[in-house]
């Protein structure tokens, strides 16, 4: 079988997706990755296509559209969440649609495995009659039914009607949801959380003592460089080392503490990173977030956009996490991630529950069968 992955061209939107592409590849299926050209890095051995535009290029072309940037959202401001639904649904679709619909036919795959805001795929999922399934790596969100709307006039632009999902894999586990999620009609195949990993070891430089490590990392794209000093200062504060990630943005050289116990590098694979930690600073991606809590690792969230403030509120409900509204609270914060029993006990809770989940193997053969008796 051929399976084409595609996915809403930034970093946490796909990474999640890799273990079960690098699971249909040990298979013995043929894997492509779609993406814009500044994801292929990521994505080791596995054959990649390059598919703008790139993340920039569409915030910038929805800025020319509506007049603000809008990473970000609140489902209270009708004109921003229509700005937001725009930058996945229609945005996208105007600039990529007749590009993936060109590289999806000459791939000629059976099935397109799309991310959960991929809004592209399904509309050539249609065009080409192609079967299409759903990664889920993020909570349910009360703007999902106007993406959902803005995925219905891509689609009524184009003369197309809506295909159906022929399954859906679920990353992100029902026991941190908050909103209520719709019935599906499609199979759902639960997952289990893989960090993701390379087989080249970056160089991580090491601390010298004893002191405990906290892992600070913002994301790929750090835009608030005062924020991600504050955090440093609240891990040194607390007493541990910080093992920072600065993003393809800022570099080692903007980060300010000992020199002994600050380590900075711009970006290495998360399994790699947990490996060498006891707790995380994290905005609330959910690909860090449920790459620590698979680890039993307690986080404290400084929410930055998107859907962050959900993620974070959801692991905080759960006993793993403290949300930090105002990075203020790091101080205090840190801390209780080091010494609070029951934040490392819920941690651990959370990684027993997402260990028990099915490996990626496993859910890509429960696919193949899946789309084999479909079609």
């Amino acid at each position: 079988m051929k399976a084409l992955f595609t996915t809403f061209p930034a970093y946490g939107h796909l990474l999640p997706m890799l273990p079960l592409a690098e699971a249909a590849a040990a298979a013995g299926d043929e894997v492509v990755i779609a993406a814009a050209k500044d994801l292929h890095a990521t994505a080791g051995d596995l054959t990649t296509r390059a598919l703008g535009p790139s993340l920039p290029d569409i915030l910038a072309e929805n800025t020319s559209r509506f007049g603000r940037d809008v990473l970000g959202y609140r489902a209270d401001d009708s004109d921003l969440l229509a700005e937001n639904v725009a930058l996945f649904t229609t945005t996208r679709a105007d600039m990529a649609f007749d590009e993936l619909c060109e590289l999806t036919a000459e791939e000629r795959p059976d099935v397109i495995v799309a991310e959960m805001w991929d809004y592209l795929a399904p509309l050539v999922a249609r065009r080409l009659d192609i079967p299409w399934v759903t990664f889920v790596h993020s909570p349910a969100t009360p703007i999902d039914a106007a993406l959902e709307g803005g995925l219905a006039r891509t689609l009524e632009q184009r003369g197309l009607t809506m295909p159906a999902r022929r399954a859906t894999v679920q990353l992100w586990p029902e026991w941190l949801e908050s909103e209520q999620t719709p019935a599906r009609d499609e199979a759902v195949f639960a997952i289990q959380n893989v960090p993701y990993n390379t087989s080249a070891m970056v160089d991580i430089p090491a601390f010298d003592g004893e002191r405990p490590v906290v892992l600070v990392s913002l994301g790929t794209v750090v835009d608030d460089l005062a924020l991600l000093k504050t955090a440093v200062r609240a891990v040194l504060d607390a007493g541990a080392d910080a093992l920072v990630t600065t993003g393809f943005t800022t570099g080692a050289e903007d980060i300010e503490g000992d020199s002994g116990r600050v380590r900075a590098i711009p970006f290495a694979p998360m399994a790699q990173l947990l490996d060498r930690v006891q707790a995380v600073v994290a905005a609330g991606g959910s690909g860090t977030t449920l790459a620590a809590l698979s680890r039993g690792l307690p986080l404290a969230f400084v929410p930055r956009m998107a859907n962050n403030p959900l993620v974070a509120s959801v692991v905080a409900g759960f006993g793993a996490g403290v949300v930090c509204d105002d990075p203020a609270k790091l101080t205090a914060a840190v801390p209780m991630l080091l010494d609070e029993p029951e934040l490392r006990a819920q941690a651990r809770a959370a990684s027993e529950l997402l260990g028990g989940r099915p490996a990626p193997g496993a859910v890509w053969s429960a696919l193949q069968n899946r789309v084999g008796q479909a079609g």
